[in-house]
């Protein structure tokens, strides 16, 4: 038996399936598609949603769904220019940039500035949006960097720890170790010898 919360939330889930098939209808070469920007904004915030539920992040649900609405109808044209519409584009530029990084994460030279060019948004503006969440853009980067390599350095068969390094985007041997021991208190063939 369901609870009430757990009945909005599937009936919130059914609404964001829902509102994949409308997006699906946006997708370039699509006849209703107008502005064809927004499509990556609302796929980043589908994913992001897929992942909250997956999670089971009952907090966050509400608020993307919100948002994937509120974006579909922003490339509908429903939704003209205002607070809510802003909210939005910020909601679904962050949710992008953080796929983004995460897509480019090997890169070592991703920065801000390539991050920000892909979304076809300033530099400064790249940082505000990070802002709002409590963590830098270098500090999300090294965030993922860091956990990318903790998965790795627990595989089997290990990976030379170089290669994990450089599969993580550090941009050299001494600055993964740098990193890594800082944050974990341990060096990476500490960590691995752990079984952490």
């Amino acid at each position: 038996m369901r609870t009430k919360l757990e009945d909005g939330l599937h009936t919130r889930a059914g609404d964001a399936v829902n509102q994949a098939a409308a997006i699906e209808l946006a997708r370039p070469g699509s006849p209703a598609t107008g502005n064809r920007g927004w499509v990556p904004l609302l796929e980043a915030s589908l994913s992001d949603f897929k992942d909250a539920t997956e999670a089971g992040d009952t907090v966050s649900i509400p608020a993307l769904v919100k948002i994937i609405a509120d974006l579909a109808l922003i490339e509908r044209g429903a939704i003209r220019p205002g607070s809510r519409r802003q909210q939005a584009l910020r909601v679904g530029r962050l949710s992008l940039a953080r796929r983004l990084i995460t897509r480019h994460l090997a890169k070592p030279a991703l920065s801000p500035g390539m991050v920000a060019e892909m979304l076809g948004v300033s530099v400064r503006y790249l940082h505000v949006l990070f802002e709002a969440t409590g963590a830098s853009f270098s500090q999300t980067v090294t965030a993922q960097r860091l956990s990318e390599s903790r998965r790795l350095l627990s595989e089997k068969p290990p990976r030379p720890i170089a290669d994990v390094a450089l599969s993580c985007g550090f941009g050299s041997l001494a600055t993964f170790y740098r990193i890594f021991s800082a944050s974990e208190g341990l060096t990476p063939g500490e960590y691995r010898a752990a079984g952490l």
